[in-house]
């Protein structure tokens, strides 16, 4: 798998088609008052699909190493128990199946992992080859200390207790943000809201005041200018809230 790109399902594709077409409807009537407005789904559904392919590979990131830094935790206690390096991903393997199941990213990968070492085939090479199709830097970044520990010698127990400590502090930390800025991501969706249903509101109670910007070529264009700042509105307070570390 190649966690830097997803897939959608057929299912997931009509579903981000259906709720484009809702919302073309909707902006058909707000915006043109005109059915021709729904072809605004051509530029709608593009949007909400990359918005949910987004989404989707940032959580599959932060599931992934949480799972990576439970791998590296076992192959430490497996070395430091004597177990040589190739028979400590074994082992790690055993252990992952335990805590996240059969179907976990890290199962999977740890069993692939495996099966190279078992027709002889470098264990710092398929670990480097996994770290590129991550996508995850941390992961990249412990497969080429890896590789050079397992060339020149070093110690492999002490490299990855460091490692795995690193990465817990940074999920931590990454966690401690998403608590501090809960409050704002909700504020943030209030006002994605609002626009629209300040529209809506007057087109229900005040249709007569927004007359003018309906049935012409001004109004029309007028109308289509603000959509297109409210989508850039849109990705760009999404981007603000996104604080990586």
């Amino acid at each position: 798998m190649d966690y830097r790109k997803y897939q959608p399902t057929w299912m997931e594709e009509i579903r981000c088609a259906g709720i484009s077409l809702l919302f073309s409807l909707f902006a058909a009537w707000i915006l043109y008052r005109n059915p021709w407005g729904v072809l605004l789904v051509a530029v709608i559904y593009p949007f909400c699909r990359n918005n949910y392919i987004k989404q989707h590979l940032q959580q599959r990131e932060k599931q992934l190493l949480l799972q990576f830094s439970d791998t590296i935790q076992s192959v430490t206690a497996a070395l430091l128990g004597g177990f040589s390096v190739e028979n400590a991903w074994k082992e790690a393997e055993r252990e992952l199946k335990e805590l996240h199941g059969e179907n976990a990213y890290m199962t999977k990968e740890l069993r692939q992992i495996n099966s190279g070492i078992s027709v002889n085939q470098p264990v710092e090479k398929l670990l480097y080859e996994f770290a590129l199709r991550s996508g995850c830097e941390d992961i990249l970044d412990f497969s080429e200390v890896f590789l050079f520990a397992k060339r020149s010698g070093g110690n492999f127990a002490a490299i990855m207790q460091n490692t795995s400590a690193r990465i817990r502090e940074k999920i931590e930390v990454e966690q401690e943000i998403d608590t501090a800025v809960a409050g704002r991501k909700m504020e943030q969706k209030v006002m994605n809201i609002v626009p629209i249903g300040l529209l809506a509101y007057l087109n229900l109670t005040s249709s007569d005041f927004l007359q003018p910007l309906y049935g012409n070529l001004f109004g029309a264009c007028v109308m289509t200018f603000s959509f297109a700042a409210y989508l850039g509105a849109l990705t760009l307070s999404k981007k603000m809230m996104d604080i990586r570390i």
